[in-house]
């Protein structure tokens, strides 16, 4: 599965990563001249400690050289020889690392309405709170209404907006009476009547068909729902046999699925049904037993943890318990943090700490960024390491790798972008 991007739409892409991610007066006072420069000439981020990818040792006094948009040479200082026309920035006591990837984020907030004729300014800006000036040059959206996501999506690669690569699910599957309260609660009714609530193994099939056919990348399904009865929440499975002809039809249109699980019911629907990857841990920690976790590895299932949904609650220190024991079995982790359905955009960097105290190491979570997302999501070589040939979606971080994990937070931004 490929994103086309054409090089003007890279480079612009680069542009806005560096005018927005660097924050020192002297800096800043540098940018501008070197986008216009960009245009015509490569560009030199010399001094840094480069990150090749996340079990690479680090390259002190690094020299990195991009000509549009891709990485045509990288190594220490001295024995990289860059273009005598280069624009050169001065990144001494940063760390540069390929760009991130946020595995669960969703389109959704009434902001991206109608994306398709929202000013440019607007959506370079939203999309700058809620993703880029965090880190993520890459992202997977695990559901809202795709022709508006579609929409944002040609927008930026177009190159009329600066955002990062959006893989999209598209519209997700529900069970049978069964969306979520949060959900009905929230989307205007129009967008509600969208949703996709299959009743037979048939219907599944149609619907993950027309989702994939109107450009969805791959299917979400949620198999566990709460849902308001009589002043209550009472749960909704979806049906076994749903949940496998859905799983089924997808995988034979060479997509991968991602499930909502909710509990160990929502666990074992997505294991009957041969699911690729669980987009949350589950609620009911006593559950994820050391023989679930042998099964979800064995059938080659990746996690994306989103510890913030759940924490801090009275159980939270189990459910991080959940991913340490998912990587000490050796199970693939993916960073994701369910932007857009949580909207405070600052707090989601306890995201990384979260992760931290689950005993995962700086280069482990490096990789739950770059190459385990880039790799499962089809882009693998392409944004997950520094490498010549790739693209030059690259995060600049504050400080040396030394710091360890809290390092990832320090994405040196400013809210500068891109300007003619």
């Amino acid at each position: 599965m490929q994103v086309g991007r054409t090089d003007a739409y890279k480079r612009f892409t680069f542009l806005f990563l560096v005018a927005g991610f660097l924050v020192r007066p002297r800096a800043c006072a540098e940018i501008n001249p070197l986008l216009k420069e960009m245009e015509a000439a490569p560009l030199v981020l010399a001094g840094e400690t480069i990150l090749p990818s996340p079990d690479a040792t680090p390259i002190p006094d690094g020299v990195i050289v991009i000509e549009s948009g891709k990485i045509t040479a990288f190594g220490r200082s001295g024995a990289v020889v860059p273009p005598s026309n280069a624009a050169t920035l001065d990144c001494r006591g940063d760390t540069i690392v390929a760009g991130f990837w946020n595995c669960h984020v969703h389109f959704t907030e009434r902001k991206w309405m109608d994306a398709a004729h929202l000013p440019a300014e607007q959506l370079a800006r939203d999309l700058q709170q809620m993703l880029t000036r965090q880190g993520f040059t890459a992202v997977v959206d695990e559901g809202s209404v795709l022709p508006n996501t579609l929409s944002l999506r040609q927008r930026i690669e177009a190159g009329e907006v600066p955002g990062p690569r959006i893989v999209t699910a598209g519209i997700p599957l529900f069970p049978k009476d069964g969306i979520p309260w949060y959900v009905t609660e929230s989307l205007p009714p129009d967008v509600v009547k969208q949703l996709y609530v299959p009743a037979s193994a048939e219907e599944a099939i149609r619907d993950v068909d027309k989702n994939l056919a109107g450009g969805a990348d791959l299917v979400k399904l949620f198999l566990v729902t709460g849902v308001r009865e009589n002043g209550r929440i009472v749960l909704r499975n979806m049906d076994a046999r749903i949940v496998l002809a859905a799983i089924t039809e997808a995988h034979r249109l060479g997509k991968l699925v991602v499930v909502h699980p909710s509990n160990i019911n929502g666990v074992e629907l997505a294991l009957a049904g041969h699911v690729d990857i669980l987009g949350h841990t589950i609620q009911d920690p006593e559950n994820w037993t050391p023989a679930v976790v042998s099964r979800l590895i064995a059938a080659h299932v990746s996690l994306i943890p989103t510890l913030t949904l759940f924490g801090p609650t009275g159980n939270f220190s189990r459910v991080v318990g959940e991913v340490k024991s998912y990587t000490d079995a050796g199970g693939q982790v993916l960073f994701g943090t369910d932007v857009g359905f949580l909207t405070d955009y600052q707090s989601l960097s306890r995201e990384f700490s979260y992760l931290g105290e689950s005993g995962l190491t700086l280069p482990q979570l490096l990789e739950t960024l770059t190459t385990a997302p880039a790799g499962r999501f089809g882009h693998e070589g392409q944004t997950s390491r520094i490498a010549v040939g790739a693209d030059a979606d690259l995060v600049i971080l504050h400080g040396t790798p030394s710091e360890g994990p809290r390092i990832l937070t320090q994405v040196a931004y400013t809210d500068l972008t891109y300007q003619n």
